[in-house]
């Protein structure tokens, strides 16, 4: 649901990241005690991964990995997702770098070997941080939630990821996933074929050849395709309990009636194809399109 800024007592999911087993097992204990759950990974790259697969709400990763990976992470997830807290572990005497750990974005940190209370003052920071449901906020009926991003694909998932979090997290995963992948589709439409005016083979003739980011640079030259913008909208109606997004573009449309034949896609030779409405569809088959086919909304039930 959307998100304000405030305290909850839900339970969270915790990502740790380091490679120390009593450490996981000492936070793998406290959290379970209250509640949460918690992920381990035990290098940066596969905290990554893991971090990307499952979202987690909160991430505690260890500064001690070489070639400043830990610090890396840091960046990472703070580029991906700014409003997911980052707690650090430090050693003693980790000045210099748990300065570096900060300025990069991370929330808070505490120093190992973990002492419980320090710890539960530090994790309670972090989730005091977190985005709030808009229902814990007494006499809020309507909220809406806008955000405009550029033509640049390499930021689709990245903002969706933004979205969900900021919108979404009080859905089941299992809806969480299909609303992943319904907006991920979407939104790439609206910067590749929206705003950018892409043609599905030059597309996939780009892919083939590995060209696609310098089709993409290409094609951002001209100021009329980089200059376009992609407005999102989530209006969450807490009477009604209904979710709805909204996804416009700046681009000329296109004839959405023509790739949309009783629930089947139709994808015309030389043109865009309708993969991306058809997977939207299958997960939301409220899916509607403007005249134009430059804006397209669908909701979601949080009943």
């Amino acid at each position: 649901m959307i998100a304000t800024t405030g305290c909850h007592t839900q339970a969270r999911t915790l990502l740790v990241v380091a490679d120390n087993v009593d450490t996981q097992a000492v936070i793998l204990e406290y959290a379970k005690a209250k509640g949460h759950s918690v992920i381990s990974a035990s290098t940066p790259a596969l905290g990554l991964s893991t971090f990307d697969m499952t979202q987690p709400d909160i991430v505690i990763t260890d500064l001690h990995f070489p070639d400043e990976e830990g610090i890396l992470l840091v960046k990472w997830i703070h580029e991906r997702r700014p409003a997911c807290p980052v707690v650090l572990l430090i050693d003693a005497g980790q000045v210099e770098s748990t300065m570096e750990g900060l300025r990069a974005g991370a929330l808070d940190y505490v120093q190992q070997p973990i002492h419980e209370d320090a710890f539960a003052q530090v994790l309670q920071r972090a989730i005091h941080s977190l985005p709030a449901s808009v229902d814990d906020a007494p006499g809020v009926e309507r909220l809406e939630y806008v955000l405009a991003m550029g033509s640049d694909p390499s930021f689709v998932e990245s903002t969706v990821a933004w979205l969900i979090q900021g919108t979404a997290m009080g859905l089941m995963e299992a809806r969480q996933l299909h609303l992943r992948a319904a907006l991920q589709e979407l939104v790439m439409n609206a910067v590749e074929h929206g705003c950018l005016e892409l043609r599905y083979h030059d597309k996939i003739e780009a892919v083939a050849k590995d060209q696609y980011d310098e089709l993409i640079r290409q094609r951002r030259q001209y100021a009329r395709f980089r200059d376009r913008r992609v407005t999102i909208r989530a209006i969450y109606d807490k009477r009604q309990r209904i979710l709805t997004y909204q996804i416009a573009d700046e681009g000329k449309g296109f004839n959405w009636k023509a790739r949309v034949k009783s629930g089947v896609e139709v994808c015309p030779p030389g043109d865009v194809c309708g993969r991306g409405i058809f997977l939207a569809r299958s997960f939301f088959p409220n899916i509607t399109y403007n005249d134009r086919g430059n804006e397209v909304m669908f909701t979601v039930s949080l009943a």
